[in-house]
């Protein structure tokens, strides 16, 4: 049993899961034995989940600030399908694969589950009591109907299906028989179900963009030269609620009585707060004063208010470090007080980001910002330097991250993990709203995500804010205002492929093109430019005794005694090109004088312009060089020893015989090819 994958570096050994056959029970319907079988412990050795549980508790695996939890409780009412979902989960987890393929990590095995879900679902509904159920053609019609009536989307279909897949691949270990005779074509079966396909995210209108963004800067540069007073209110607060508490729970030991006492030995925790007000040694409103005269424009009437104003700072500075790097939410989780920095190259400030990326491995990487992040670090390294010291963190990777939050004076500092809740909180206190234009603009920009925009977005209702929005309207707005390179923002996004930076950006070529500004004058001499440019050209060909190749470059030769009147000056030929008579396009191995009546066969293989049909190319001694490269690099790759196909060798032989016909019309030096027949017959 593989469990490496699911502990880190220091987990006590003795602590680690062992090898039961869980399988073995299930098929001898040993269930008490099976509900017995321990999944998970933690360091300290207690038991953090058994096969029998409805929430597997997998925090020493995951240690992740969220997500750490595998459920089944949706299915106790149908045992005999929960029972069967937990021993497929089981073998996942621990990698029973038959195939001995390199084990999933938790997140994965975790998400495969609930992908699987859907289907079980389906099963619970239905009164069925195992996915082998399935199989049965009747059953999977009623499936797929199934599927399309909740409307799940292509890609959900896809991930459902290849979840499926999973279980009938390990079937060699679990030993149900499911009935399938072979894996699904995932794409193939989801394609057929639904043409609804990935939604994209949603790029923030430029209105409601500049509004967010500012209002977040605004937050941090008012705030900034009072970070310390701050900080010192809020912990002011808590030491106050300690005191106060400390103070009551004596006098409850003393044998004081209170209304929050029940009869039966409990606590009414509501009446109870109000009683630790009461014996705080101070009022809220004292300890906020100071900074409520420090900080007129913000509303500080109460401790309420103050809680409110401190969450939008730490928002604040989320957006702004997220907004101006494009970083993912699990690389701005990982910024701490150290992560800003500024970079001098060719005298020119850069100001950075440093954190740590997971995609392909863990490591350490930097990211491009805005001189504003500096600021942002600044003011939440205060505002959260005690609760850094009081938070645990899930992990070592967090120790020392930013992003923390005292949800409750009661409770120690935790990790904020409901980003996308505390955004969309912040769209609705600051009344950014959505108008009609902002709406038309959001159509517009999000090609891809029409159905997302009709169920997200409402004329007249607070902007839907996410995390994963910074990156995507980071990288539309760069393309649309021209700000940098698909290859600029494959780098700071650390991207793998260019086609992924590209999905990012979607729109925004499009957008910039609809922003772009035609000046007339602009075009007109670009035009006369051009005219020029090609009439110089042609000039030349005809009145000079440069040698040409190609069909109209060899009767140009011929004709040169005897001009024709359209090429017989400067000005005569320069009025024929504006007027459109005379046209001359140009690539690397020749010029046409046909412009785009020409039949382009030489636009996928250049050595019919040579002897073109329509006795129109012309090659100069520049293009001449071309042909020469592309023989040497020919023969070398055919003479090389490398396997090509008869189709390819033709192919080949023809530019070769092509390009030995132009140097030999420029009298150049070459040794003609020789081809050998042992071509691979492919």
């Amino acid at each position: 049993m593989q469990t490496d994958h699911l502990y880190e570096a220091n987990f006590p050994a003795q602590h680690k899961i062992h090898d039961t056959d869980v399988a073995r029970l299930y098929q001898e319907q040993r269930f008490d034995e099976l509900d017995a079988v321990i999944i998970c412990k933690n360091t300290a050795g207690a038991v953090t989940a058994t096969f029998s549980d409805c929430d597997w508790d997998c925090f020493p695996f995951s240690r992740k600030k969220a997500n750490n939890n595998i459920r089944f409780s949706e299915f106790e009412q149908a045992s005999t399908l929960q029972r069967e979902l937990k021993l497929l989960t089981f073998g996942w987890l621990f990698n029973k694969s038959p195939k001995q393929r390199k084990a999933a990590s938790f997140p994965s095995v975790r998400t495969r589950v609930a992908n699987l879900k859907i289907a079980y679902r389906f099963l619970a509904f239905n009164n069925l009591t195992s996915l082998a159920a399935l199989s049965a053609p009747s059953h999977w019609q009623a499936f797929t109907a199934y599927l399309v009536d909740k409307e799940y989307s292509q890609s959900s279909i896809e991930l459902c299906f290849i979840a499926i897949n999973k279980a009938i691949e390990f079937a060699s270990w679990h030993q149900l028989a499911l009935g399938f005779t072979a894996p699904f074509k995932v794409s193939v079966e989801a394609k057929k179900l639904c043409d609804r396909q990935q939604q994209q995210t949603l790029v923030i209108p430029e209105r409601l963009c500049d509004a967010i963004y500012g209002k977040a800067i605004d937050f941090i540069e008012e705030a900034l030269p009072f970070r310390t007073l701050i900080a010192q209110t809020e912990n002011a607060l808590q030491d106050n609620y300690l005191e106060g508490k400390c103070t009551l729970d004596e006098k409850v030991t003393q044998g004081a009585m209170y209304t929050f006492l029940k009869t039966d030995g409990g606590i009414d925790y509501h009446k109870y707060g109000s009683a630790l007000q009461e014996n705080q040694p101070h009022s809220v409103l004292d300890i906020i004063a100071p900074l409520a005269e420090k900080l007129p424009n913000v509303m500080l009437n109460n401790g309420a208010d103050f809680k409110r104003y401190l969450g939008q700072l730490i928002t604040s500075s989320y957006i702004v470090c997220g907004g101006f790097s494009g970083m993912r939410d699990s690389e701005l989780d990982k910024l701490t007080s150290d992560s800003y920095y500024k970079d001098t190259f060719e005298g020119r400030d850069y100001h950075m980001l440093q954190s740590h990326t997971f995609k392909l491995g863990e490591k350490r990487e930097t990211w491009v910002t805005a001189a504003s992040s500096k600021n942002a670090i600044e003011l939440i390294s205060t505002l959260t330097e005690r609760w850094r010291s009081e938070a645990v963190y899930p992990d070592p990777k967090y120790t020392g991250s930013l992003w923390i939050n005292h949800t409750a004076r009661s409770k120690p500092p935790v990790l904020i993990t409901n980003w996308n809740a505390r955004l969309q909180r912040f769209c609705k206190q600051l009344d950014m709203v959505v108008s009609e234009d902002d709406y038309q603009e959001c159509l517009e920009s999000n090609p891809r995500s029409l159905d997302k925009i009709k169920a997200s977005v409402t004329v007249g209702q607070p902007w839907p804010l996410t995390s994963h929005q910074f990156r995507r309207t980071l990288a539309f707005y760069c393309i649309k205002n021209r700000f940098g390179t698909l290859v600029a923002l494959k780098q700071q996004f650390k991207h793998l492929y260019l086609a992924m930076t590209e999905w990012y950006t979607n729109g925004g070529k499009l957008a910039s093109y609809r922003d772009l500004m035609v000046d007339e004058k602009v075009k007109n001499l670009l035009n006369d430019i051009n005219a020029e440019s090609t009439a110089n050209k042609i000039f030349k060909q005809w009145h000079s005794d440069e040698k040409l190749a190609g069909t109209h470059g060899k009767a140009i030769m011929k004709m040169r005694g005897e001009i024709p009147s359209i090429y017989s000056s400067w000005e005569v030929i320069y009025r024929a090109v504006k007027e459109g008579k005379l046209t001359l396009h140009g690539s690397l191995h020749s010029y046409c004088k046909n412009g785009y009546n020409c039949d382009m066969n030489g636009v996928v293989a250049p050595q019919f312009c040579i002897d073109c049909g329509s006795s129109s190319s012309i090659i100069d001694e520049q293009q001449a060089k071309w042909w020469q490269k592309k023989h040497r690099s020919l023969v070398a790759y055919m003479e090389s020893g490398e396997e090509i196909s008869v189709s390819e060798h033709s192919h080949y032989v023809t530019q070769v015989r092509a390009a030995e016909k132009v140097m030999a019309d420029f009298d150049m030096p070459f040794v003609p090819f020789e081809p050998d027949l042992k071509v691979a017959n492919l």
